[in-house]
This record gives C-alpha cells, sequence and structure tokens, in this order.
C-alpha cells in the first residue's frame, strides 16, 4: 500500500500428502527418504492412528479449494514403495490433498532468486512492518520476530521481553499425559438411538486418549457434553471423535461451519475423507440446532462441506484421468 512498485514477497508452492492405514507406519516411527529418484525428499509418519506420507513442491496458483494430481500422488507412493515390505496400492489412500505454501522473498536479499521456507520481517517503510511466509508450526517464533521489528522501528521501551515461551495454549496449564483415565473412570458416553432412545456407552480409553490431547485440562466439559447431553456417540467408526465435540466447538470455540469442523476441529476430513463424508449430515444437524439454522443454510452447509470433500482425492472419490490408470 505504501509503495505501488512494490515486489511480491509470496512465491505459492503447492504440497501434497497422502493418508495411509496405520499398517504403512509402526507406531511412533517415522521413515525419511532424503533423495527420491528425482532429488526431492519424501516422508512417512505416524498421524493420529493412521500414516500421513509426502511431500510435493511446485509452483501454483492461489486459490481457495487446492486439488492433488493424481501424478503427485503417485510420485509419492512410487517413492515409499522401494523402500517397505508392503504392497503400496492407490485403492489404500485413505485421503489426499494439496496446501499452498506461502514460501517468502526476502526484498533485502542480495539474490533475489532466493526463496525461504521461514518467514521474513521487513520493513520497506517507516512504520509499515510486512511479516510473510511461515508456518503453523512456528507462530510464536513469527510473532515475537514481527513484535521485536515494531519494537525497533518505533523506538519503544517495552516493561519486559518477550513471554511466549513460558505460556500454555489454553487447556495446557496443569495438564498431565494420565488425566485421560480420569475421563474413562468418571463418565460415560450417552448415545442416542435411531428411536430416540438414550443408552450408556463406555468412555473407552481411545476417545478418553483422543479428548485429553485435543482438549488437555478441558476435556471434562467435553466428557460432560457427550454424558448429560446424550451427544456420546462416534461421528464415524473407527475414529474416536464425538458428536458432543461439534456442540462444545460450537458453544465455546466459535466453530460457524461444518468444513469448519471436519477439516480443521477434528481432522477427519484429511484421515479419512468417505467417513467425513458420512459424518457431514450429522455434524451439519448438530450445528444447526446449536445455531439455530434454517432450511436454506443446511442446505448451504451440505453443499460446501461436499464440494470442499471432493477435494480430497481419496481411492474411492479420486477421478483417473491418465493412461495408467484407464480400466482398473
Amino acid at each position: 500500500m505504501a509503495n505501488s512498485d512494490v515486489v511480491p514477497m509470496i512465491a505459492p508452492s503447492s504440497g501434497v500428502h497422502i493418508v495411509l492405514p496405520d499398517y504403512y507406519s509402526p507406531e511412533g516411527m517415522g521413515l525419511i527418504v532424503p533423495k527420491t529418484k528425482d532429488g526431492r525428499v519424501v516422508f512417512m509418519l505416524p498421524w493420529l492412528g493412521r500414516t500421513v506420507a509426502g511431500t510435493t513442491d511446485s509452483s501454483t496458483a492461489i486459490t481457495m479449494l487446492p486439488e492433488p494430481h493424481e501424478d503427485e500422488i503417485q510420485f509419492i507412493l512410487d517413492a515409499i514403495c522401494d523402500y517397505l515390505n508392503v504392497q503400496v496400492r492407490r485403492s489404500d489412500v485413505l485421503s489426499a490433498w494439496s496446501g499452498i505454501r506461502p514460501l517468502a522473498m526476502d526484498p533485502s536479499a542480495k539474490n533475489t532468486e532466493s526463496i525461504s521456507r521461514d518467514h521474513v520481517v521487513f520493513e520497506d517503510y517507516p512504520g509499515l512492518i510486512t511479516i510473510t511466509g511461515g508456518k503453523w508450526t512456528t507462530y510464536r517464533s513469527m510473532a515475537e520476530d514481527a513484535v521485536n521489528a515494531a519494537i525497533r522501528s518505533g523506538n519503544l521501551k517495552p516493561a519486559n521481553g518477550c513471554v511466549t515461551d513460558h505460556l500454555h495454549i489454553v487447556g495446557g496449564y496443569g495438564w498431565d499425559p494420565a488425566s485421560f483415565t480420569v475421563l474413562a473412570q468418571n463418565y460415560k458416553r450417552m448415545k442416542k438411538t435411531y428411536g430416540g432412545k438414550v443408552i450408556p456407552g463406555a468412555m473407552d480409553s481411545a476417545v478418553s486418549k483422543h479428548l485429553s490431547h485435543a482438549y488437555g485440562t478441558l476435556a471434562e466439559r467435553v466428557a460432560a457434553i457427550a454424558q448429560n447431553e446424550g451427544l456420546g456417540k462416534r461421528l464415524a467408526h473407527g475414529y474416536p471423535f464425538l458428536e458432543a465435540e461439534v456442540a462444545y466447538c460450537a458453544r465455546h470455540e466459535y466453530c460457524e461451519s461444518a468444513v469448519d469442523f471436519v477439516a480443521r476441529r477434528c481432522r477427519l476430513a484429511f484421515l479419512d475423507t468417505d467417513a467425513a463424508g458420512r459424518a457431514l449430515p450429522r455434524i451439519i444437524e448438530i450445528l444447526a440446532s446449536e445455531h439455530k439454522w434454517d432450511k436454506a443454510r443446511r442446505k448451504l452447509e451440505q453443499q460446501k462441506g461436499i464440494e470442499f470433500l471432493e477435494t480430497f482425492k481419496s481411492s474411492k472419490n479420486a477421478q483417473f484421468r491418465d493412461g495408467k490408470h484407464n480400466g482398473q
């Protein structure tokens, strides 16, 4: 805004990841291929009970709903195939997605072609500080560097230094890895049947551990909803996500859409696209009850949810258009 001739500071790059069943990676153990046949890096890691593998790196245009190309998915499968004693099959892909990395170009760098995966803080006009690039995993470092740049620019005199490295996220204070046992011992999952009857179910270890790790010391609030409001049913078979989480996130975490929940609150879209699709109507039903949605809003949420999930190329919803897969 201060300079109409400013050089772009972002080079968008597409990165594709796929999710496979858990038997592709032992618990607590990952695999990295530092140099594939064409010089790229590929990894496999256990993630939320499944296996995540990736990634690719290619320039792309910025779009709201990026989609992975079939050749990118196949590249990842081919790259890990040489290092496993398990047959790597396209039909095992539970989910595949493309994300856009904001690779940063530092305007102050002497080499104008240098592109960084790290963030860049730059003051190109007095008092106007830009922070760009980076990633979620370094958000605290990004914030600290941006604030420090503002302090230097304004010649400010802060009362103390940065404290972000001492702050816990919500639910982190007082959390203990064994706290899931409190949920398992003290709460039931009260589940409504299709006939409207409420039946009790165990708060098993898988669900208890998930709630504890996802919500920390606030997990008991979710468990209480599951027990007291009949929202203890799992949203999808084989996954620990509960109906109660939808209600909790709507009430306390500003969850305003079905896509928000299925992608960012419980990660089901990334873990198993087809399971997410089956859970979508129930998620919309609960959110509609919490937010008093009318029929038009419910229909819109269903439409947006389907459009979003169609960008995830699992083995069931993928459209094979290249010659390699025709006829299979």
